[in-house]
């Protein structure tokens, strides 16, 4: 099958590092592992799994669908690092001298061009189940490191557009799946960084005003000392995704999803925390 190729513009720092932390770099395998996390958090099976990304063990297969990086992230803002955004929804990367500096991340604004291929046709299950991780991840998905928090948001050539498109997609991939969500269109910003700024505002209140990060929750849940350790559940990474889009130039807006505990909260947490859906929760609708 021909490949197909598209551009990725990032929106946000990409904290994506390589061999080398400090210098950030975009990799096949980081797609792949993010379609693959879609796919299953959509409700494909492991066997689907197997079938279209490929397995390892007494039934390897060889995976379906490439993914190749045809060109590298080049352009966007390099002066990223200087300014002062992120100390609160992005402190332990700002706290770290070898990220927080321009090698340490895809500046926003450079784009890289992707191209995906496919090694053998998919049947039509699973093939539609393809589609909709695809038009999930070019949509809403982001990679690397504090991707739940904003950082390595992008968006891809073909699945822009206006605000409908994004609702759409939403209520026709989304919901059906068991995920929660907000767009905050009455909020528009002009720039990346006015858009992580509403997120750390959000993130600090109502969201951790309702939710500690010292308490097992779905929004996320810190490591504790290590004399605690034993009478709580270990360290939870958010089921809640903060979500800048972009529509046009100078203007940004935020989107809130939250994925089905059952496919990313660990087994303790949702036994210790019955909190049900956080967006439901802090953000109802009328």
């Amino acid at each position: 099958m021909s490949p197909e190729p598209y551009e990725f513009e990032f929106l946000t720092p990409c904290f994506c590092g390589g061999a080398d932390p400090a210098k950030a770099e975009l990799r096949a395998s980081t797609i792949r592992g993010q379609l693959r996390w879609w796919f299953r958090a959509l409700g494909g099976s492991r066997e689907e799994e197997a079938c279209l990304f490929g397995c390892i063990g007494d039934s390897a297969r060889a995976s379906c669908v490439a993914v190749r990086i045809v060109e590298s992230p080049d352009g966007g803002d390099r002066d990223w690092a200087g300014w002062s955004v992120g100390s609160y929804i992005w402190y332990f990367i700002r706290s770290n001298p070898q990220r927080w500096q321009a090698d340490g991340a895809l500046p926003p604004g450079s784009k890289a061009k992707v191209e995906i291929f496919f090694r053998r046709s998919l049947d039509s299950d699973l093939e539609k189940r393809w589609k909709d991780a695809w038009r999930a991840f070019c949509r809403f998905g982001a990679i690397g490191y504090r991707m739940t928090r904003c950082a390595g948001a992008f968006r891809v050539s073909g699945f822009d557009g206006e605000r409908e498109e994004y609702e759409k997609t939403a209520n026709a991939i989304l919901k059906p799946a068991g995920f929660h969500f907000r767009f905050f269109w009455e909020e528009k910003r002009d720039s990346w960084r006015g858009i992580v700024k509403l997120a750390e505002e959000k993130l600090r209140d109502p969201l951790r005003k309702s939710f500690s990060a010292m308490r097992p929750s779905p929004l996320g849940y810190s490591s504790l000392p290590s004399e605690f350790r034993a009478y709580y559940p270990p360290r939870q990474t958010s089921a809640v995704y903060f979500r800048p889009l972009k529509l046009a130039e100078k203007e940004y807006y935020l989107m809130l999803f939250e994925a089905p505990h059952k496919c990313v909260v660990g087994e303790e947490v949702r036994r210790t925390s019955s909190v049900g859906s956080v967006l439901e929760k802090v953000f109802p609708q009328p």
